[in-house]
């Protein structure tokens, strides 16, 4: 099984570094592995400017989709 380690860079002392914890989601916005505790900074899959606020899911060829969008992309408000 392959492991992959959280890419989110966080400031440190010697600059930007990534956290290292182990990852278990991946961010297709970021392009990028997150850790559970990252998994709540998602940014929108549509700006990516913005953190996403809402799951929307969506059916496609037969196949259940789900993508992470902020709120002005979801049409919200």
């Amino acid at each position: 099984m392959i492991w992959h380690r959280c890419s989110l860079k966080l400031p440190s002392l010697f600059g930007p570094a990534c956290c290292g914890r182990e990852a278990t989601t991946y961010d297709r916005a970021r392009k990028a592995w997150l850790c559970p505790e990252h998994t709540k900074e998602r940014l929108c899959e549509f700006c990516q400017l913005e953190r996403a606020w809402v799951r929307f899911c969506y059916g496609e060829h037969d196949v259940m989709c789900e993508v992470w969008l902020c709120a002005d992309c979801a049409g919200f408000r």
